[in-house]
């Protein structure tokens, strides 16, 4: 259990750190976000949160779409 409260805190970091960045009209800060998502997807999963699991699975698909439109790429 001590690893999933380790990379839940290093999650709630880089969300922060994304949101900032965010704030400086940065994209990279999406790549950051899907970091974040993906800690997050491991720890509902080890938890057996499923819907949890659909949350970030959605979030994780709105930041590689806004990454595309923040980049020009759509």
């Amino acid at each position: 259990m001590a690893l999933l409260s380790t990379l839940g805190a290093i999650s709630f970091v880089f969300t922060i750190v994304a949101l900032y960045l965010l704030g400086e009209m940065n994209a990279i800060a999406h790549l950051i976000f899907l970091v974040s998502y993906s800690m997050q997807v491991y720890i509902f999963y080890k938890t057996k949160q499923w819907w949890l699991i659909g949350q970030m699975v959605i979030l994780f698909v709105f930041s590689v779409y806004n990454y595309f439109k923040w980049t020009g790429v759509i």
